[in-house]
């Protein structure tokens, strides 16, 4: 980058010198025409007056103009011309075409009094036409040619072009030095930048990118310290999920043990006591198949979208079927169940991830609610989406465990958890379902008042 830098920088420069020292030469040769085009025109002009004034048209034999001419000729070191109406030249300064003719394109619109250019430029020298006027008669009378040499005027350009090549060589050298000089400051952030990623790469996730320096690497900065920030916070969850994964896990598995373990070191132990740690190791190998069995299905809620068996499904009969089968389970507790569906909804769906998902969160509503409560589920749409909405009156979510409630393994009451028979994957496996079908879960709690959860899916999947 710093090449390119310093490439574009001294490319662009140069362009602009050659383009305005082409521009500046050609202002001056053009400005330096201009003025000895009118000096010479002044001159030619007074001259006119002169011949007609004198009558030199006719009495050509007017010795003292014919001085002037000559002279006037050496001073511009050109020729002079003097013509009457016939076009016959009365006076040549160089001698060579006296009393000849001479009809050209220009003399005739001049004569004609045509709104023509009053000069034409060759490569090395210009000519000067002046009429010869007779303002009484209102009549032209014959004109004044002055052919003048430009040579001077090309030499002094030509000598400022050299002159200009020393100063082309000047900041040739002037716009390498700051190109240069330019693409190492530019791009020592950049460098900065990149050996800060380098570090991070090698593992030191922690350390953040300096945030200073140009704004768009201010920008880069802030956005890469984003990306690691995430990518950390990724890796904590990965650790803390095999860490939570191995404990709930393993617990199961010391509690069989200690319990095998007692009967083991006990000698002639009653039937009854050996029922009642059969019963307790039946119980944990349970709640161990619980939780193999709510990892299997995160696994499967944490494939891709194309996994999923889309069909056109009553979402009505769907949740009437789920709450028949969790009523039974909601009157041990005296808890009410009540459905409310404002209009028929049919959407594209997978029923099984679904019903897994809405499954979970009445369980969970029943689990944590208070004895003779009551479980309100409700269902209405539009045009675009359906919603259902899982109210309880139970014991609510503390507002500070709200933000981790999605997480696996997350117990706001670890105890109570254990004792209802929760592994703590509910409602992960349920948001990564919602997710799948590009859906959305809110949740409203309130310690003490009860819990709501929203759940926005759309009527027709798009993969």
């Amino acid at each position: 980058m710093k090449f390119a830098v310093f490439l574009s920088f001294f490319s662009l420069t140069m362009i602009l010198v050659l383009i305005f020292g082409k521009g500046l030469q050609r202002s001056y040769y053009k400005k330096a025409l201009e003025q000895k085009i009118n000096q010479v025109q002044l001159q030619c002009n007074m001259l006119a007056n002169q011949v007609f004034t004198a009558n030199f048209l006719i009495q050509d034999q007017n010795s003292d103009l014919n001085v002037e001419v000559d002279q006037l000729a050496n001073v511009l070191e050109g020729r002079i011309l003097i013509m009457d109406k016939n076009f016959r030249i009365i006076k040549d300064s160089y001698g060579l075409d006296q009393n000849k003719y001479l009809i050209t394109e220009e003399a005739i619109h001049m004569m004609r009094g045509d709104n023509i250019k009053s000069y034409t430029v060759e490569k090395d020298y210009a000519e000067v036409m002046v009429p010869i006027f007779d303002s009484d008669a209102k009549k032209y009378m014959g004109l004044v040619s002055a052919t003048i040499s430009i040579k001077d005027i090309s030499s002094t350009t030509n000598a400022v072009q050299e002159r200009g090549k020393t100063l082309y060589v000047l900041f040739f050298i002037l716009s390498a030095l700051i190109g240069w000089g330019l693409g190492s400051v530019l791009t020592k952030r950049l460098q900065m930048f990149t050996n800060a990623i380098h570090h991070m790469a090698d593992g030191h996730l922690d350390d953040k990118i300096p945030v200073k320096g140009y704004i768009e690497v201010q920008k880069m900065a802030v956005a890469m310290n984003d990306i690691t920030s995430k990518i950390q916070a990724v890796e904590n969850s990965r650790q803390e999920f095999v860490s939570n994964v191995s404990h709930e896990l393993k617990t199961p598995i010391t509690s069989m043990k200690v319990l095998a373990d007692s009967l083991l070191s006990q000698e002639n132990v009653p039937a009854e006591l050996y029922r009642e740690f059969l019963v307790d190791i039946a119980d944990e190998i349970e709640r161990e198949n619980k939780i193999i069995n709510d990892l299997l299905a995160l696994v499967k809620m944490d494939k891709k979208a194309s996994t999923l068996n889309i069909a056109q499904i009553n979402i009505n009969e769907m949740l009437e079927v789920l709450l028949k089968r969790l009523r039974p389970l909601a009157a041990k507790r005296n808890i009410e169940i009540v459905f409310e569906s404002f209009r028929p909804v049919v959407a594209e769906i997978d029923e099984v991830k679904l019903s897994l998902a809405f499954s979970n969160l009445v369980e969970n509503a029943i689990k944590y609610n208070v004895d003779n409560g009551w479980i309100r589920v409700s269902l209405n749409s539009d045009h675009k989406y359906f919603y259902v909405k899982i109210a309880d009156s139970g014991v609510g979510i503390p507002e500070d465990c709200q933000e981790q409630i999605f997480e696996r393994f997350y117990r706001v009451d670890k105890a109570r958890s254990r004792e209802t028979g929760g592994t703590g994957l509910g409602l992960s496996i349920t948001r990564n379902a919602i997710l799948m079908h590009k859906g959305a879960i809110k949740l409203y709690s309130k310690e003490g008042e009860g819990t709501t959860f929203t759940i926005r899916l759309p009527l027709n999947y798009v993969a």
